[in-house]
């Protein structure tokens, strides 16, 4: 029988179920080793600046105590792999750095990989099957985001939440080898328990990322009780009651199983070098050109006109003087400001949230945020930003970012790999610890047990 001629829930749990690493090319290998290597990366920025969240985290996840089954990241001992798993999310989405997907949205690699890697160290699982169960939750991610964005945000649901703890629950299955019908349990219990909003991006940003945290713990509770054969609803994301009508408007589910198990979706996400939400990301490589291009004195400025498409501005378009890191990561304007006023926008300018410069203050003082929706086009492969500049004298000065680096159209150079791990793990870990991570993160396939990895970042130096 055809994919096409049978429900999306039973496409899903039989290709997650039956894909095998000899099935995946070595591209995908390698780039899925990669993005373990980014969620490593940002869980470390994001350990870093959000801890006031970090602290009631673990307060209240690692004082609720178990089996010590898997690492809690940084010092943070052992917990049953559902706690384990959250936390190391929480601080996976910390800082707003780890990976996305411009047409699913959100961010699968903290729904998807803390929830692999805590269930393969816990079962002894090696690191060609992490790669496996990885791609899987990635694919069922991006797929279902597709079918159900835009409708899903605009109607204020945070995807990183809902349809990561789908993607999460498939994964999560994988790693624990379960048949056909047990990953369709899996993912349905996941389906029946997904939650995340958007209103985050409002107000009590710090909060942020208990929606991947969220994902991670339900995905492999999933699992787990699937494993341990608890039944669940048969049809879950199509049903009259299921996933679909509770979180969107419709869908066309026909483009779901195109190329399944050929066209991997874990290469059409991106990779992110600013500690800021992606929709800042353009603007900001618009504003570092037009200094590098030479910039004016600040008082010869009249006004700096920002463009871009409305769900950027919906999100991280509102506050333009943050009051603290959270506030910061959320804001076009102060990301612009900085990486125009300094060159750069790393996770120490995080810390200027709340107390700006200057300079930075003069420059968002001149800025104006403009909706231009064709600034953003699935279709083109457009998600961008165009700054214009005005001077006092008639002058115009613009610089249009159609993609922000990181994207796969867009792809990192060099060593910029290198250079976000030196910054997220600044403080943290040493040159030494640092050129472990990386080389065992990049030799995942070669490790027989993926606790090998994460016992590198179990301790504090």
């Amino acid at each position: 029988m055809s994919l096409e001629n049978i429900h999306p829930t039973t496409q899903l749990s039989r290709y997650v179920s039956g894909l095998r690493y000899a099935d995946l090319p070595p591209g995908v290998v390698e780039y899925a080793k990669l993005l373990v290597l980014d969620q490593l990366a940002s869980a470390m920025a994001g350990y870093k600046v959000n801890q006031v969240f970090n602290r009631a985290v673990l307060e209240v996840i690692g004082g609720m105590g178990g089996k010590p089954e898997s690492t809690v990241l940084f010092g943070g001992g052992r917990l049953p792999s559902a706690h384990a798993g959250f936390i190391n999310a929480v601080y996976g989405h910390g800082a707003d750095i780890d990976d996305g997907n411009r047409t699913a949205t959100g961010h699968p690699g903290s729904a998807i990989i803390p929830a692999v890697l805590s269930l393969a160290e816990a079962h002894g699982r090696s690191g060609k099957e992490a790669i496996t169960a990885i791609v899987a939750g990635y694919d069922v991610y991006v797929r279902l985001g597709n079918v159900m964005l835009p409708s899903h945000f605009l109607r204020g649901f945070h995807s990183t939440g809902t349809i990561g703890a789908v993607a999460a629950g498939a994964a999560s299955a994988k790693i624990l080898g379960l048949s056909e019908d047990g990953v369709r349990r899996s993912i349905s219990l996941a389906a029946v328990q997904a939650s995340g909003l958007h209103e985050v991006s409002d107000s009590g940003q710090m909060a942020k990322p208990i929606n991947p945290g969220n994902a991670v713990r339900t995905g492999i509770l999933s699992a787990l009780l699937a494993q341990a054969g608890a039944d669940a609803p048969q049809d879950p994301l199509e049903g009259d009651k299921g996933f679909l009508k509770a979180f969107a408007d419709g869908a066309d589910w026909s483009t779901l199983p195109e190329d399944l198990g050929k066209q991997f979706q874990i290469a059409t996400c991106y990779i992110k070098l600013y500690p800021a939400c992606r929709h800042a990301h353009a603007p900001v490589d618009a504003a570092l050109r037009l200094r590098a291009a030479g910039l004016p004195e600040p008082n010869a400025i009249e006004t700096i006109k920002i463009y871009t498409y409305p769900s950027a501005i919906q999100i991280a378009g509102t506050i333009f003087e943050p009051q603290n890191e959270a506030e910061a990561k959320l804001s076009i304007t102060f990301a612009a400001a900085t990486a125009m006023a300094t060159g750069r926008f790393t996770l120490d300018d995080l810390k200027n949230g709340g107390h700006l410069s200057d300079a930075v203050k003069g420059l968002i003082g001149k800025m104006q945020i403009v909706s231009e929706p064709s600034l953003q086009s699935r279709e083109a492969g457009i998600r961008g930003a165009r700054i214009e500049m005005v001077l006092k004298d008639g002058t115009v000065r613009s610089e249009t970012v159609p993609l922000p680096k990181g994207d796969p159209e867009v792809p990192l150079e060099g060593n910029d790999m290198i250079e976000k791990l030196r910054s997220c793990a600044a403080g943290l870990y040493g040159k030494q610890t640092q050129q472990n991570l990386y080389d065992t993160a990049l030799g995942l396939d070669k490790l027989d047990r993926v606790g090998n990895l994460m016992e590198i970042l179990s301790p504090i130096p």
